[in-house]
């Protein structure tokens, strides 16, 4: 072969490599890090998960289109996801994202995720709430069972030992037989002010002390621990429904407007509790997509569903099919995993 042809044939096998690893990594199944601690103690932060995308169906970046799946998501699935909230910064970023099998991640930052794995707890239809750690699901209460406290000794010593740390407890959920480990902040701090104070990076506090100390220190982390333990009661929309605004709590209510926003494409006002669209009131909606709630195994540290609203199906692609990195925890069977990190920061 003369040099120019040794030339072009190298380039037909790099393109024909190249064109095989764009269609397997689009299509058929996909690697991911997990780059928080949203998932503790299932999935930890820097696990690399093999995911697979024929099962759910392959989401189709730029175009924003979803091939239609083989399944649909489960309750207590943990699945993979385009970000509701997550903001598309321009088509070129996307191409170059695409086109460079994600090596230049333009489209998918720590500022703007746009792909995100949390475990699957509301289907379309159902009736959601959450009351002292304790899940409500259509009228049935989550089995909520206590594995392991944080601290068993519940000492003052060992927390002032340990005041640089987070502790956790782990629980086992229990819903119509299949069963899922999570954990939550322990909260069995002293509640002495000036205790609480010297341990900087403990962002959990006995409930009667929560609203002062946050105040003075991070207004926003008494707003998530609220959240995190205890929500008011909200409905999984579905395709097809008719959504009136009346007589819904405030929380639902703050869900439903992200709903709308997305689906119409516009900003909502809100005067004196009611909606506006273009000036013009808006009393109900009639939902365009099936829609599914998740929130992460680690709860009090993960930003999922009861923050940024519900998911359309169409932004569901995948499932994990095994985790392979690290080599020590390699395995198909990743929800049988318990052990957990022992501290956690909230900046992860």
């Amino acid at each position: 072969m003369t040099f120019r042809e040794k030339v072009i044939d190298n380039i037909n096998v790099f393109l024909s490599a190249y064109a095989i690893a764009f269609v397997i990594r689009l299509f058929l199944v996909e690697a991911y890090q997990i780059p928080s601690a949203s998932m503790v103690p299932s999935l930890l932060i820097k696990d690399i998960l093999m995911v697979e995308k024929v099962a759910m169906g392959s989401h189709i970046p730029i175009i924003n289109m979803k091939i239609p799946g083989l399944t649909k998501p489960e309750r207590n699935d943990i699945i993979v996801f385009v970000a509701p909230q997550w903001k598309s910064p321009g088509i070129s970023a996307e191409i170059i994202s695409l086109l460079s099998l994600s090596l230049i991640n333009l489209d998918n930052t720590f500022d703007n995720p746009k792909n995100l794995v949390k475990r699957l707890v509301g289907l379309p239809g159902d009736r959601i709430s959450m009351t002292n750690k304790t899940l409500t699901i259509n009228g049935s209460e989550v089995t909520l069972q206590l594995l392991r406290s944080a601290v068993p000794e519940s000492s003052y010593e060992q927390l002032v030992k340990r005041r640089e740390r987070l502790f956790f407890d782990m629980y086992q959920e229990e819903y119509m037989g299949r069963k899922r480990i999570v954990q939550h902040i322990y909260m069995g701090l002293p509640a002495d002010k000036d205790d609480l104070i010297g341990i900087t990076s403990f962002k959990g506090v006995a409930a009667d002390r929560q609203e002062a100390y946050y105040q003075s220190q991070n207004v926003f982390y008494v707003k998530r621990i609220v959240v995190n333990n205890n929500f008011p009661e909200i409905y999984v929309p579905k395709k097809g429904d008719d959504i009136t605004f009346k007589d819904k709590n405030d929380y639902y209510r703050g869900l439903l407007k992200l709903l709308v926003e997305r689906e119409s494409g516009k900003s909502i006002i809100v005067i004196n509790g009611s909606f506006y669209i273009d000036g013009k009131e808006l009393k109900d909606w009639k939902v365009m997509n099936n829609y599914y709630f998740c929130m992460g195994d680690d709860r009090d540290l993960s930003y999922d569903c009861r923050y940024f609203g519900f998911i359309p199906e169409k932004n569901i692609f995948g499932k994990p099919l095994f985790r392979y990195w690290p080599l020590t925890r390699f395995g198909f069977a990743i929800d049988e995993n318990k052990e957990s990190a022992e501290t956690h920061n909230f900046d992860d």
